[in-house]
C-alpha cells in the first residue's frame, strides 16, 4: 500500500505498555516494507508519570515528531492524557480512548478537581468529530489480565480500520514482543479489541 506519511500519537502513563504498543506497530510497519521514525517522551515517574510515544511511517517520513495538528489517530491509554494531547489533532484525528482515570495522588493530597469521562468528551468534540471511548480494561480482563489492555487498543485500531498494516502483520508482531506464557490471554485481547473496533465502525456508519 502507498502511504505518504500516516502519524499516530500514543499516550498514557507509566506501566500502560504505551511503549511496547509503539514497538508493535513499528516492527509491523518494518515488516511491510515502509520507512519508520519513532520518539518517545516521559513524565517524572517510571509509573504513574505521563508518557508519549510517536509513531510515523510511510514513503516520506523524515523526522520522528509529528507536527502538530497532523495526527492521523491519538491512542490514549488514560483518558485525560487525550485531552493533554488534544493541540496534537485535527478536525478530521481519530481519537481512541481507553475509557480510564487514573488520578494522580497529588490531585486527592491538594484536593483539586480533575476531569471526569463526559468532561474529557465534551472538551475533545469540539476539537474532533471522531471521538471514541472504549472499555479497554474491561475487555482486557475478562480476556485474562488487565495488563493485555494496550493490546486490546491496538485491536480496536484494526477493527476501526485506522491503520494501513495488515491484521496478521500486527498479530504476528504482537506474539513476537509478548511472553510466550500470555500468547492465549493477548490473542484474546486482540480479537476482542478487533470485535469492538468492529462494531464501532458498523455504528456509525448506520
Amino acid at each position: 500500500m502507498e502511504i505518504q506519511t500516516y502519524n499516530l500519537l500514543n499516550v498514557g502513563v507509566g506501566g500502560q505498555g504505551v511503549i511496547r504498543a509503539i514497538q508493535i506497530l513499528s516492527w509491523a510497519a518494518l515488516h511491510e516494507g515502509f520507512k519508520v521514525r519513532t520518539a518517545e517522551t516521559h513524565g517524572m515517574a517510571q509509573r504513574g508519570g505521563s508518557v508519549a510515544s510517536y509513531l510515523r511511517f510511510g514513503t516520506e517520513v523524515e523526522g520522528p515528531l509529528i507536527p502538530r495538528g497532523e495526527t492521523n489517530v491519538i491512542l490514549a491509554f488514560e483518558a485525560s492524557e487525550a485531552v493533554r494531547n488534544f493541540n496534537y489533532a485535527g478536525t478530521q484525528t481519530y481519537f481512541l480512548i481507553n475509557e480510564k482515570l487514573i488520578i494522580p495522588p497529588m490531585i486527592h493530597q491538594q484536593g483539586l478537581e480533575y476531569p471526569t469521562i463526559n468532561q474529557i468528551r465534551k472538551f475533545l468534540n469540539d476539537v474532533s468529530k471522531h471521538i471514541h471511548f472504549i472499555p479497554a480494561d474491561d475487555l482486557a480482563q475478562k480476556a485474562g489480565n488487565k495488563r493485555a489492555m494496550n493490546v486490546v487498543m491496538l485491536g480496536v485500531l484494526v477493527g476501526m480500520n485506522q491503520i494501513p498494516i495488515k491484521r496478521d502483520t500486527i498479530f504476528n508482531s504482537i506474539m513476537n514482543f509478548i511472553p510466550k506464557k500470555t500468547k492465549e490471554i493477548n490473542m484474546k485481547a486482540f480479537e476482542s479489541g478487533i470485535e469492538t473496533g468492529i462494531s464501532i465502525r458498523e455504528e456509525k456508519n448506520e
